[in-house]
């Protein structure tokens, strides 16, 4: 498609060339496939500010991109609109930068933007999120996808409550916002691996949020006071930080396990103290990866489709060994 335009731009007339050579495809509209320093132009349709987790990924991202030499355009949404995204992904094709990295709010709903970026020969590469696309040329603008496993974060908070309660226990499971992939596959690999005898007495939204998770969790807490709320599983750390304060407040510290999906500081902190019993890393750090995807398919190497980063977990004695070494960047 880049190529057919210009090759429009050459037979107009000479005068045309010269225009589109002194306005060049990076001017300070952003637009084209590169900057005026003669860098790679790559667009971000980022998430923007939502937690811990997204800080520590999208700055990690734009560090390794700038660090690789690439001119990347950073384009954040605000409190999850995916129309704002959807705007900022159709301007990066229109502009023809040379390739588009898709952080999603929502799963589903892109296939018309792909599409036109496939029309465009514009490599998408999605981070963190995966996209349910339908339409099969829409598909074909995808690349790659980069990030950690969030069925692997799944299985994990299974895994370790089955070991806790060999017996079964009743338990709760605080979700993220419907319709994410993150929050479907999460529960995917939960469902996976939970024994039959752990009982789910209530799955529900608090969509990210500590200080819902804190009102969501109270009221659930006393809904099921008969029943005995012994675990509660968070899809992220802030919620799982919220039921933590409830918890307290209903005089159940120490007597319900909770579980936080994240790995950032202030979760392993929470670990180490005893307010949480278990964390799971979604490893946010993954530009260099990012980055070295983008750039070996530009340079006309195979990119692998599915390029997963690798996470850790946290009990009490690991999450204060990984406080204290200094290293954790988020």
């Amino acid at each position: 498609m880049k190529n057919w335009k210009k090759a429009i731009a050459l037979v107009a007339s000479a005068a045309a060339l010269v225009s589109v050579a002194a306005c060049g495809s990076g001017s300070g509209d952003n637009g084209g496939s590169s900057s005026d320093s003669g860098k790679k132009t790559v667009g971000f349709v980022a998430v923007g500010a939502e937690g811990g987790f997204r800080t520590a990924n999208e700055n990690d991202i734009k560090s390794a991109f700038d660090e690789a030499g690439f001119d990347l355009i950073y384009s954040p949404t605000t409190q999850s609109d995916q129309q704002k995204q959807i705007q900022a992904f159709n301007k990066f094709v229109n502009d023809e930068v040379d390739a588009i990295i898709l952080s999603s709010t929502e799963d589903s709903g892109w296939d018309e933007s792909l599409k036109k970026a496939a029309e465009a020969e514009i490599p998408v590469f999605t981070v963190d999120r995966n996209v349910d696309v339908k339409d099969a040329e829409a598909k074909k603008a995808i690349v790659s996808h980069i990030g950690p496993s969030n069925e692997w974060c799944g299985q994990q908070a299974a895994e370790f409550l089955n070991k806790q309660y060999p017996d079964g226990a009743n338990g709760l499971i605080l979700e993220g916002i419907a319709g994410l992939s993150v929050v479907k596959d999460r529960q995917t690999g939960f469902d996976e691996k939970i024994a039959s005898n752990q009982k789910v007495l209530e799955s529900q939204s608090a969509n990210w949020s500590t200080d819902e998770a804190k009102t969501v969790t109270a009221g659930l807490l006393d809904k099921y006071k008969s029943d005995g709320v012994q675990w509660i599983w968070a899809q992220n750390d802030e919620m799982a930080l919220g039921a933590a304060q409830a918890v307290e407040a209903a005089g159940l510290k120490g007597k319900v396990t909770i579980i936080g999906n994240d790995g950032t500081k202030a979760a392993l902190q929470a670990v180490a103290d005893g307010e949480l019993a278990f964390d799971i890393e979604y490893n946010p750090i993954f530009g260099k990866e990012t980055a070295q995807a983008v750039q070996d398919y530009l340079d006309g190497k195979d990119v692998e489709p599915n390029i997963e980063i690798e996470s850790k977990t946290f009990t009490k004695d690991e999450a204060q060994a990984a406080l204290d070494s200094g290293e954790r960047q988020y």
